[in-house]
């Protein structure tokens, strides 16, 4: 099984009175089961344990002293964790964990999507899940799913946001704390606005199983013609991914080739239908565009099992990826065989910026 994140996050947009209450929320399960908790300051919760046939909802309160072990734990683990540490292998076996801690009138989170990719934080994510485990042991009263049950969500509107990086618990804990020496007031030094890279032509993320071998590419492309491409790839059987990242800049008579394909009326007519999965069961190939046009950006989802009802437990996006053969033709002559020169794998950015 493949885990793919084609989207960013789905995260609560509150504000910091919203959230002043609370001091985390924690998720975790597999296709079989799960369970959630949001956590107040004061000890009280909600929990949600969930499998195949039904909801059980629990409320109750942890004491002071249970409190401030948690606490001990939170701190450890987001000392020793951050988002940008965590690996995602090509093969994974699902299991999610997100843990998200208020900041600034939002949910900064880190998120773990496989089992793979939890195996070396395991020491710092056992006594988060221990505790989730076994919170339904405390004192508490059971609700009926229809009543109680709301996926652990502060209750407010929820909307699509950023991810905004790695979460710091920063939350006023409610134990006591040793004082912090006083601090002179500094003025940091001035720094210069860093300038603003060339807008996106072409976002591409490409995704394939063949021959026992998971691969994933992504390439992006600015206006101004200079591109970036990462490649990932990992063999059944082995725990690590391969990369190589590249980038260069098209001339413009190829920028004006791809602006051609990219105006293709089969292409541009193509919509997206939205998915309520974070974690998106693949079959043969799938390819994510995200093209730049008067109206907007144009987010699509292309697979080789669209309209196949042989195939119906997978995700089949919106087209079929035979739409975009002409595109992947041209990245393949004027990108992957250009090499114009090869990047340090630790400067990956997933094509976020070029070059």
């Amino acid at each position: 099984m493949i885990v793919v994140t084609l989207t960013t996050a789905l995260a609560s947009a509150q504000t910091p009175s919203e959230l002043a209450p609370y001091l985390l929320r924690l998720e975790h399960g597999d296709a079989y089961s799960s369970s959630c908790v949001l956590l107040q300051k004061s000890g009280a919760y909600h929990l949600e344990l969930e499998d195949t046939e039904k909801t059980r909802v629990f409320e109750g309160s942890m004491n002071p002293d249970e409190l401030q072990q948690l606490v001990t734990k939170l701190r450890t683990f987001l000392a020793a964790v951050s988002q940008g540490q965590i690996e995602e292998p090509l093969i994974a076996h699902h299991e999610l964990l997100k843990l998200d801690v208020p900041r600034s009138g939002r949910w900064a989170e880190v998120t773990f999507l496989s089992a793979e990719s939890q195996e070396p934080y395991r020491q710092s994510l056992e006594p988060l899940i221990q505790w989730l485990n076994d919170l339904h042991k405390l004192p508490h009263k059971e609700l009926t799913e229809d009543a109680g049950k709301n996926n652990c969500l502060v209750p407010t509107k929820i909307v699509l946001r950023n991810r905004s990086g790695d979460a710091r618990f920063d939350a006023e804990a409610p134990i006591a704390r040793p004082p912090s020496p006083t601090v002179p007031s500094q003025t940091p030094p001035a720094q210069a606005a860093r300038p603003q890279p060339p807008p996106a032509l072409l976002r591409v993320l490409q995704m394939a199983m063949k021959s026992g071998v998971a691969e994933q590419r992504c390439v992006l492309v600015t206006g101004d013609g200079a591109y970036r491409t990462e490649q990932r790839w990992q063999k059944e059987g082995t725990k690590k991914a391969g990369i190589k990242i590249d980038g260069g800049v098209m001339t413009p008579p190829e920028i004006s080739e791809l602006q051609q394909i990219l105006a293709d009326p089969a292409l541009a007519k193509i919509h997206h239908h939205e998915t309520s999965r974070a974690v998106l069961p693949m079959s043969g190939e799938m390819l994510e565009l995200e093209i730049s046009r008067p109206s907007g950006v144009q987010d699509v989802v292309l697979s080789s099992t669209f309209a196949r009802g042989d195939v119906p437990f997978f995700y089949a996006g919106d087209g079929d990826i035979s739409s975009a053969s002409k595109l992947l033709e041209f990245l393949k002559d004027h990108v992957e065989a250009n090499q114009m020169g090869a990047l340090d794998r630790s400067l990956r950015n997933d094509c976020e910026e070029a070059p």
